[in-house]
């Protein structure tokens, strides 16, 4: 890859030239300044596939560069590793909110560098491969973007909402969050309820102006900078929460005709119901343990979404039937939990 560092201290500029160049894999290039930096990524007659950017230096951080670098047409996706101490929290929740892609900590670990940056290579490689594609009909490719529905069930990037990020780079926030220990980060998820007929009732726009209201929305219910939100794919919104005390909605159903944002949205929105689910700890000695826990506040929201009634009903259906989807199998099995939970408090009830 071609790589530009950006640092203040020409001591790590030179620890990691030396180590990023020693395979021959990689062409460094290197600033002393965010200001450096744009003077360079300007001049530069051919793009930048990565960026190493400390976060903390004097002028312009390396927070308010990642920023100006991802407000440039070419620089949208491609990868930014931030540099920083392990300490520096409020930083680096503030470089993913911006469009950070992942970090490393400072001194630098030899594995985990060379594992980011390995990462890294597999998305500029996905990068290069969708700009070969899209040259020769990126109009076409633009329109049938804005006419495509996104698919129910897969997460969708989310832009012009501040601190609302991909769901790859939410991950990596989350697995950034579990290497620090973190106490107190938890995270939940917000669940459209009925989000398949809502689906099925708009068009490509509509719904990718529902998302991004909702986001909006989610993001005015939460509003520490610490906080951040993606969208997860069937309704469903995943937020990071650095609060001690739990969210006052939390376990209740949110109104959106409560919000601001309702009159410029489309109408559709105004007839939604928003369902928030428990809050689910982070705290993880593995990366395995953290992603866990999202799947975990996901299971528990999409349960909490269907009605018990709906649930029972949809069950008896299912039960004489001999062929099942996969969405029929899903809800009988949430029937079933809830039933067994019923039941599982029914005798501890009666042992006291």
């Amino acid at each position: 890859m071609r790589i530009l560092i950006v640092d203040d201290e020409p001591s790590i500029l030179e620890i990691l030239s030396t180590l990023l160049g020693a395979d021959g894999n990689h062409k460094v290039v290197t600033a002393t300044s965010g200001h450096e930096a744009l003077d360079v990524i300007d001049r530069a007659d051919e793009d930048f596939d990565c960026f190493l950017l400390d976060i903390q230096m004097p002028g312009m951080d390396g927070v308010s560069l990642c920023q100006a670098i991802r407000l440039l047409p070419d620089y949208a996706q491609v990868p930014i590793i931030m540099l920083t101490a392990m300490s520096q929290r409020a930083y680096v929740e503030k470089a993913f909110s911006v469009g950070a892609t992942d970090y490393v900590t400072k001194p630098f670990d030899l594995l985990e560098l060379s594992s980011t940056l390995r990462a890294a290579s597999k998305i500029v490689y996905e990068i290069n491969i969708a700009r070969d594609a899209a040259e020769s009909a990126r109009h076409v490719l633009r329109k049938l973007d804005d006419e495509t529905k996104p698919p129910r069930d897969e997460p969708l990037s989310i832009e012009g909402v501040e601190r609302v990020v991909s769901y790859p780079a939410f991950e990596n926030y989350v697995l950034a969050l579990s290497r620090t220990r973190l106490l107190f980060s938890k995270a939940f998820a917000v669940k459209i309820v009925d989000f398949h007929k809502l689906h099925e009732a708009t068009n490509a726009r509509q719904m990718r102006a529902i998302l991004k209201t909702v986001a909006q929305v989610i993001v005015d219910q939460v509003p520490d900078p610490g906080n951040l939100v993606s969208y997860r794919g069937n309704g469903v919104y995943l937020c990071v929460n650095q609060n001690r005390m739990s969210l006052s909605t939390s376990g209740s159903t949110i109104q959106i005709d409560d919000a601001p944002q309702v009159s410029a949205a489309p109408a559709q929105v105004r007839e939604l119901n928003f369902v928030v689910g428990p809050e689910v700890s982070l705290v993880s000695i593995s990366k395995t343990g953290a992603l866990m826990a999202l799947r975990k506040a996901v299971d528990m929201v999409e349960r909490q979404a269907v009605p018990p009634r709906d649930i029972a009903e949809l069950s008896k259906r299912v039960l004489r039937s001999q062929s099942r989807s996969l969405e029929q199998s899903n809800l009988t099995r949430r029937a079933y939990e809830m039933v067994l939970d019923e039941i599982l408090r029914e005798e501890h009830r009666g042992t006291n």
